[in-house]
């Protein structure tokens, strides 16, 4: 751990980063927190899988009618611009769309874990209004999901686009208007990653980014912030894993900031549940109405 004091707006853009990691930059896995929740201690997942007989069982119509909604969904995400926001217009057509590919999973209940293990690319992340989660909210947690409440891209095929918002939007607006955090395209590569081992029931979210250099701005470093989360299969629901913060660490390249937080028991709890999943894509559902969607990395993961 090295101790360091920057200046005082490195200072405040490293707080700011920090407070919001939670709740904003780390949304694609876990969106909301709650109260404490006390977890049983862990043990290696069990996962059961369908019979062959089983999962041949879905017709020739039904599985074109599938990989027609999903394809219908590619091709929306795919106009989405990199790591921008999408209108409100454009979110509701591809919530839509997602609605619909929920439908038609391909995978039985029971062999829905099993496909969770492995390495995910976040590419779009949205809050639906429509769902009652969302309608149970009051207006502080709205607030602090703006990741959601927006809805951005993180399409890695697109060719345009501003830097992912890492802070809520009109925080890091007036970041760029004071040129803290730059908009142009060299920056806009941001990567949300994650990794679930479902033997040590832990899942590791990796969002990498740019930050500016000081004291000259042009000099840009990279960036990323790891959040470790701690799953436990639902009791009942076998689409539905709970969660719970574990730690997080925060390094900026170039620079002595390597900066670790235990959570611990302080750690924010909640649950995901996964409505969608195939081969190499997923749909996946937070408590208070996030909805995730991502994939397996490019090269497995054709359309």
């Amino acid at each position: 751990m090295v101790h360091f004091r920057a200046p005082a707006t490195t200072r405040a853009v490293l707080a700011a980063l920090l407070l919001m990691i939670p709740c904003s930059t780390l949304a694609f896995l876990v969106s909301e927190s709650t109260g404490s929740r006390r977890l049983t201690a862990k043990k290696p997942l069990v996962v059961s899988f369908a019979s062959k007989e089983s999962s041949a069982s879905i017709s020739a119509s039904a599985e074109e009618e599938r990989a027609s909604r999903r394809k219908e969904l590619f091709n929306l995400l795919g106009s989405t611009p990199s790591n921008a926001p999408t209108s409100p217009d454009f979110t509701n057509y591809i919530l839509g769309a997602i609605q619909r590919l929920e439908q038609v999973c391909p995978t039985p209940d029971q062999d829905v874990l099993g496909k969770l293990g492995g390495t995910w690319e976040l590419l779009w992340t949205a809050q639906d209004r429509s769902s009652e989660e969302y309608n149970t909210l009051g207006p502080l947690f709205t607030w602090i999901n703006p990741i959601e409440d927006q809805s951005y891209s993180n399409n890695p095929d697109g060719s345009s686009g501003r830097l992912n918002p890492v802070l809520p939007r009109a925080v890091q607006d007036q970041l760029e208007r004071l040129g803290l955090i730059r908009i142009d395209q060299e920056l806009a590569n941001v990567k949300s990653t994650q990794s679930i081992d479902l033997q040590k029931r832990r899942v590791r979210n990796i969002v990498t980014f740019a930050v500016p250099g000081f004291p000259d701005a042009s000099n840009t470093r990279r960036a990323s912030l790891t959040v470790d989360i701690d799953i436990t299969p639902h009791a009942s629901n076998a689409r539905r894993v709970n969660v719970k913060f574990q730690a997080c660490r925060l390094i900026i390249s170039k620079s002595p900031i390597d900066i670790n937080f235990p959570l611990g028991l302080l750690g924010p709890t909640g649950w995901l549940v996964t409505d969608y999943i195939d081969d190499d894509m997923r749909i996946t559902r937070g408590h208070k109405g996030s909805v995730f969607v991502l994939r397996r990395p490019r090269k497995s993961a054709e359309v």
